[in-house]
């Protein structure tokens, strides 16, 4: 297999990290970037493909629901790729959402930020002591 589970939770824990740590660190900037960001329906069909990409390396290395924590992989790569489906679909729906929810204070992204690199740190916790 050319992707390994633990290869694959270290990655996206790395991303993850790099992609929500400025959020902690200047979130007026972040905040103002990510409205940019999501408001552009281009760039969010974009990064809906990179979601889909990001999936299928996922449901390649397991797409099976099995038993244990081998589970977790499955589910992430099939709720990605849910994800990326319906964000090319509605390329609008993400920057009303994150207006809605994420973007209304520094607060807001800054606890996003924060609930995220706690996901990256389970992830690399996940990929490395458990797989």
């Amino acid at each position: 297999m050319f992707i390994t589970p633990k290869m694959l939770m270290v990655a996206t824990a790395i991303f993850l990290t790099v992609m929500f740590l400025p959020s902690l660190m200047d979130t007026k900037s972040f905040r103002k970037s990510l409205k940019k960001l999501l408001g552009d329906e281009t760039l969010v069909k974009i990064m809906s493909i990179v979601y889909m990409i990001i999936a299928f390396l996922f449901l390649s290395v397991s797409w099976k629901l099995k038993g244990g924590w081998h589970i977790l992989i499955p589910i992430i790569g099939w709720l990605m790729l849910i994800k990326g489906i319906v964000w090319y679909w509605f390329p609008e729906l993400p920057g009303k959402l994150s207006k809605k929810y994420v973007l209304k204070s520094d607060n807001q992204t800054g606890i996003v930020g924060f609930i995220q690199l706690l996901m990256a740190i389970a992830l690399l916790y996940v990929g490395i002591y458990i797989y």
